[in-house]
């Protein structure tokens, strides 16, 4: 049995660049742009399923931590959960989107590699 490390560095890369960009919101939508690279660089070189659930991972995480990062509501963030989880599904969606993209433009359709 083979262990992919692509689903671990994907958590790992969506949580760090998803508190980093907590942190430098003043950059606004440019803050996009790094985010959106990754998503794509994870379908480099894999095949489409393989990119869809890095991506994914990797979208989930980054935007579910952002916006716990970003959070300075009077509410606890518990009572909040449901809203961040969606949003991070959302994350997910755009980001396993952009990875599967990056992988069929790349042609890596069948094989890997």
């Amino acid at each position: 049995m083979r262990i992919s490390w692509r689903p671990i560095v994907a958590i790992i890369l969506g949580v760090a660049l998803g508190l980093g960009g907590a942190h430098a919101t003043f950059l606004g939508a440019w803050t996009l742009i790094p985010w959106g690279l990754v998503a794509l660089a994870f379908g480099w070189r894999v095949t489409w399923p393989d990119a869809a659930l890095a991506g994914s991972l990797y979208g989930f995480a980054l935007a579910f931590s952002f916006m716990i990062a970003v959070y300075t509501g009077v509410d606890s963030v518990t009572r909040k959960l449901s809203g961040f989880i969606v949003l991070g599904l959302v994350g997910a969606v755009c980001g396993g989107a952009l990875a599967v993209a990056a992988s069929w433009a790349l042609g890596r359709r069948a094989s890997n590699g």
